[in-house]
């Protein structure tokens, strides 16, 4: 064991336990729960703080704090799951073990390399360590897509139901609660689970790194055995400029005329790259605003969101257009 690296808590909680509440209510709203493959993101959380320990503990940190996290992942990977299929249970545990596990050793070997680097990292060694792992099992990716596709068909079904159930309640108090919780209840039961399952790669790559953010926050405040730099704010968000070279790479396979899987791949490497470019762009955007208190930092991101349809291609085309332009640069 190493000498533990001088370093102190991360401080303040307020933000991370509302980054916490805001994700658990995510993965619960009817829309995200179209679009995430893991229907809970504790079994991605859990995992990877308990990994971040073990590697802690290589470093030199809290031979404890790791026994504590590796118990409380195993007893809520243990604990019988309610309302889930299964072969499908069986997918989600096993890809937060081996995205955890895989974020762990990329801890250990990749010490010079920023959050977002590592996560990027992450998800395609996991991928590939899923897709043999399923290889070797003799199932194919098509059996194991089918899989989710019956989950997420019954999803839909059960938030479609519930708010049937809701829409009559609130309509009388509220008009355009009842008319959205109707229109959506409808958009759910003609949704088919097999809408979203050809961008479940890309889709599970992003609620990883979304959770593997939040446990790295997480770790960081509970251990001073450091394993890197501390999460930047929003403000900041950068990556290599060369991984444009991969949302490049998307657009050329997803123009090809035919070769169907590989415009699958394309339109998968189009939707990851492309979310972190857009999450890049935010960050562009916010770095010209001056400072506001969390209040308004929601309040904007709420607005943000319910005009997604036009802060998203906008927020694209500045964190792309940053890979050259470096917007934030005369202002750091």
């Amino acid at each position: 064991m190493g000498d533990a690296p001088a370093a102190t808590r991360e401080q303040g909680w307020g933000r991370l336990l509302l980054a916490v509440a805001a994700l658990m209510l995510l993965s619960r709203s009817p829309g995200l729960r179209m679009l995430a493959p893991i229907a809970d993101p504790m079994l991605i959380v859990f995992p990877v703080i308990a990994a971040c320990c073990v590697a802690g503990w290589v470093a030199g940190g809290s031979p404890a704090l790791a026994a504590i996290w590796v118990t409380l992942t195993a007893a809520l990977f243990l604990a019988p799951a309610v309302g889930e299929g299964g072969a499908y249970r069986d997918l989600a545990r096993a890809w937060g073990l081996i995205f955890a596990a895989t974020f762990g050793l990329v801890c250990l070997l990749g010490h010079a390399r920023t959050f977002v680097g590592r996560a990027v990292w992450t998800v395609s060694l996991a991928l590939t360590v899923g897709l043999t792992a399923i290889a070797a099992r003799g199932a194919t990716p098509a059996e194991a897509t089918a899989v989710v596709a019956v989950e997420m068909a019954e999803r839909n079904a059960a938030t479609a139901a519930e708010l049937e159930r809701w829409a009559p309640t609130v309509a009388p108090v509220l008009p355009a609660a009842g008319a959205w919780a109707s229109e959506e209840a409808s958009t759910l039961h003609s949704a088919s689970g097999d809408t979203t399952t050809p961008f479940l790669p890309a889709l599970l790559g992003l609620e990883s790194i979304a959770a593997c953010a939040l446990a790295w926050a997480l770790y960081h405040r509970l251990s001073r055995a450091r394993l890197g730099p501390p999460l930047a704010p929003l403000r900041s968000f950068s990556f290599n400029d060369q991984l444009i070279w991969a949302l490049v790479a998307g657009v050329t396979l997803a123009a090809l005329p035919s070769f169907g899987l590989l415009r699958v791949v394309g339109w998968n490497l189009i939707l990851f790259f492309g979310a972190l470019y857009v999450l890049r762009g935010v960050g562009v955007l916010a770095s010209f605003l001056p400072g506001r208190t969390l209040t308004a930092q929601v309040a904007s991101s709420a607005a943000a969101l319910l005009l997604l349809p036009v802060t998203a291609p906008a927020a694209l085309g500045v964190g792309v257009s940053d890979t050259w332009i470096n917007w934030r640069k005369p202002r750091q």
